[in-house]
């Protein structure tokens, strides 16, 4: 079931008129608490082995992959338009009905309005999860990044040696050796990901890393930032073990994975400011749409 078809059951199960049908995502703020506590839960919850938690974040990098539109990143990744393989497979990531089964290791999906790519009916349709489990695409940026690095160095305080780090293979020696003082592994990535794709060889042995990588541990904490491929990664690494936490932090971790600012946000948190999304569903026209409450 679509997030699309989700909400319109949830409406008609609790008798609400379909033209006042809303779904209130919650705010940027808060979301955010709440992803967190279940990123780094607190004991005796950390000590539990029969959960786990998946959080992907679908930017405009993934959505025009996915709808085959060129792309130059800010990352040092391109692509020249077209049908890619890495875009048809975030699109059978996106489809997979198993994640919505999982209340023990749930699925979340941080979403924004694509509104020059696709339209937000068409994106909550491509969903097949529970739209409980819909939060930010920018969750851990912007207003939200300095809570975000205070969580970071939460993490490796609590979970020193626990964690694996999954980053672009331009990060120098000097750098992973300093890493590996506290990281339980590192898996490293090339950052034109989307044109590596392509070749069949790489992408079989790109999964089949993260795959044997995550069948390796139990109750671990797999940090990612290595562009699309992320997201992409974390959906073979959950469905080989979903007793991990595996989260797209993106560029959040390049400070600390790359000692330079890669984005305006990191040294101008308010630089943009993030709404609270509600959306509603337009009655005559049969589609869903995004408004902002703030």
């Amino acid at each position: 079931m679509t997030c699309a078809d989700a909400i319109l059951n949830w409406c008609i199960e609790n008798q609400i008129d379909l033209s006042k049908c809303s779904w209130t995502i919650g705010t940027f703020r808060s979301h955010f608490y709440t992803m967190a506590a279940l990123i780094n839960p607190s004991y005796p919850f950390a000590m539990k082995n029969n959960t786990g938690l998946a959080f992907i974040r679908l930017g405009d990098g993934e959505m025009m992959l996915m709808f085959g539109i060129s792309v130059q990143s800010i990352d040092p990744w391109s692509w020249h338009g077209g049908q890619s393989r890495l875009g048809q497979d975030l699109i059978k990531a996106l489809h997979y009905p198993k994640y919505q089964y999982n209340a023990f290791s749930p699925f979340y999906y941080g979403i924004y309005d694509a509104k020059d790519i696709c339209s937000f009916h068409k994106f909550l349709t491509m969903i097949y999860q529970d739209p409980k489990y819909l939060t930010y695409t920018n969750l851990f940026v912007n207003t939200n990044y300095p809570a975000t690095k205070l969580l970071h160095r939460s993490l490796i305080r609590d979970h020193r040696k626990k964690i694996i780090l999954i980053i672009n293979n331009e990060t120098s020696s000097a750098k992973l050796a300093e890493l590996n003082e506290w990281a339980c592994e590192i898996l490293l990535y090339p950052h034109n990901g989307p044109l590596m794709w392509e070749n069949n060889e790489f992408r079989e042995q790109a999964i089949e890393k993260i795959v044997t990588t995550a069948k390796r541990y139990r109750n671990r904490l797999f940090s990612f930032s290595v562009g699309p491929l992320s997201r992409v990664l974390i959906h073979h690494a959950w469905l080989e073990n979903p007793f991990n936490r595996y989260i797209d932090f993106g560029s959040t971790l390049d400070e600390m994975t790359k000692n330079r600012v890669t984005r305006p946000y990191q040294s101008n948190t308010e630089l943009n400011q993030d709404p609270t999304y509600a959306i509603n569903f337009d009655a005559n026209k049969r589609l869903f749409q995004v408004s902002t409450l703030n």
